[in-house]
C-alpha cells in the first residue's frame, strides 16, 4: 500500500512540473520568446526566478505568496491552477490507464490541449504547430485504440460540421458591413486639395500626400499580415465566420479521437457550454439597453422549452399538445433571431473563445460518452 502512494507521489511530481512547462509553452508563445532561454523570470521586472521560488504550485503559496519577491507584482492564479490541474490528470490517466501506449498519447492530447486552452483565452489565437501536434495525436490515439477508417472519417466530419456551423452562425447575426480601411485612406481628400498648384509649395504638398499614401499602405498591409493583432470582432468581419479557422482544426482533432458518431453530441455539449458562459451578460447587456421586448422573447422560449422536456419525462402527451408546443417554440425562436439580428447589427459581439469548450466537451465524451448517450435518449429524447 505504500508503494501505490509513493508512485502517486511520484505522478503527481511529474504531472506539476508538466503543468508549470506547459504555463511557459503558452505565455512564451504570446510574447514569441524560446521555451528554452532565457529561463523562468517576473513577467514585470524581468528578474529571474529563484529555484526555489519556482517549485510548482509550493512556491506560489509557501513561498512568494502570490507575488513577486523582487518587485512585488501579483503572480497569475493560472500558474498554480494548470499545475495542480495537470498533475490530477497525469494521476487520474494512470490509475485508469497504467502506463501504456494509450496513456502516454492520452497524457500527450491533454498537455497540448491545455496550452492551446490557454492561448485561446488569453488572445484568442490558436498557433498552428499546437494544432498540428493536437491532430497528429488524436489520429494516432484513434488509429490504435479504434481503425484508420474511423479516425480519417471522424476527422473529415468535425472540419465539416465545424465550418457549416462557424458560417451559419455568421449569417444569423450578420453585422452590416463596415467601411473597408482602404475608404478612410480617401486620397482625393489628402492634403493635396489644400495646395495651390502654381505656388512654391507645390513640392512639399506632393510629399505629404505621398507620405499619406505609405502610412495607408502600411496599415493594410498590417491588417492583413497581422491576424494575431485582430479582435474577435474584426476577425468575424473580416472572414464573415462566427468561428476562427483554429476552432475547425480542433474539430477535425476532436472528430477523429471521437469518431463521427461521438463528434455530435460534443459540439453540442460545447454549444450548451459556450451558451451557458455567454447568455448571462448577454442578458443583462440586453436589460442595460432596453431591448425588453428581445429579453422576453427570449426568456419565454427557453422556458417553454424547459416545460415541454419536463412534461415529456413526466407524462405522456397527445400528438397535439406536442404540436401545439413545437409551433410556439418555433414562432419564439424565429422572433428572436430576428430581433437579436437587429440588435447585434450595431454592437460588437460578445467574445468568449468557443476551443475552451470544444476541449471539454470532447474530452467529457471521451470518458463518460455512453453515460451521456443514455441520459439524452432516456431523458431528451422520447
Amino acid at each position: 500500500m505504500n508503494e501505490v502512494y509513493v508512485i502517486w507521489l511520484f505522478v503527481l511530481a511529474v504531472g506539476a512540473c508538466i503543468g508549470s512547462f506547459l504555463n511557459v509553452v503558452a505565455l512564451r508563445a504570446l510574447s514569441k520568446e524560446s521555451i528554452v532561454f532565457p529561463s523562468s523570470k517576473c513577467p514585470y521586472c524581468n528578474t529571474p526566478i529563484k529555484w526555489y521560488d519556482n517549485i510548482p504550485i509550493f512556491s506560489y503559496f509557501l513561498t512568494i505568496r502570490g507575488k513577486c519577491r523582487s518587485c512585488g507584482e501579483k503572480v497569475s492564479i493560472q500558474y498554480p491552477i494548470v499545475e495542480a490541474f495537470c498533475a490530477l490528470c497525469f494521476l487520474l490517466i494512470y490509475n485508469v490507464y497504467g502506463i501504456s501506449l494509450s496513456s502516454i498519447l492520452l497524457l500527450i492530447l491533454i498537455c497540448i490541449s491545455i496550452v492551446i486552452t490557454i492561448t485561446d483565452i488569453k488572445k484568442e489565437y490558436v498557433f498552428d504547430s499546437h494544432l498540428w501536434i493536437f491532430i497528429i495525436t488524436s489520429l494516432i490515439y484513434s488509429i490504435i485504440v479504434n481503425n484508420i477508417h474511423f479516425a480519417l472519417f471522424g476527422l473529415i466530419v468535425g472540419a465539416v460540421v465545424m465550418e457549416i456551423i462557424a458560417k451559419l452562425s455568421y449569417y444569423l447575426i450578420k453585422k452590416k458591413q463596415t467601411e473597408n480601411q482602404t475608404d478612410n485612406c480617401q486620397l482625393e481628400e489628402c492634403p493635396r486639395k489644400f495646395c495651390d498648384k502654381e505656388s512654391e509649395q507645390t513640392q512639399e504638398c506632393e510629399s505629404e500626400v505621398n507620405e499619406s499614401k505609405a502610412k495607408c499602405d502600411i496599415e493594410l498591409n498590417d491588417v492583413k499580415n497581422n491576424d494575431q493583432e485582430l479582435d474577435i470582432n474584426e476577425y468575424v468581419q473580416k472572414y464573415k465566420r462566427a468561428f476562427g479557422e483554429g476552432d475547425t482544426y480542433l474539430a477535425s482533432g476532436a472528430g477523429a479521437l471521437l469518431g463521427a458518431k461521438m463528434f455530435i453530441p460534443a459540439v453540442l455539449l460545447a454549444i450548451i457550454i459556450q451558451a451557458i458562459c455567454i447568455l448571462p451578460q448577454f442578458l443583462v447587456k440586453l436589460y442595460r439597453e432596453n431591448h425588453i421586448r428581445l429579453l422576453v422573447s427570449l426568456s419565454l422560449f427557453f422556458l417553454l422549452a424547459m416545460l415541454y422536456l419536463i412534461l415529456l419525462n413526466c407524462m405522456t402527451l397527445n400528438l397535439f399538445v406536442r404540436f401545439g408546443f413545437v409551433v410556439v417554440l418555433i414562432f419564439f425562436a424565429i422572433d428572436s433571431i430576428k430581433r437579436l439580428k437587429g440588435v447585434v447589427n450595431n454592437k460588437a459581439y460578445i467574445a468568449i473563445p468557443f476551443g475552451p469548450a470544444l476541449i471539454f466537451s470532447m474530452f467529457f465524451i471521451l470518458f463518460f460518452g455512453k453515460t451521456v448517450i443514455n441520459i439524452i435518449k432516456n431523458y431528451i429524447l422520447i
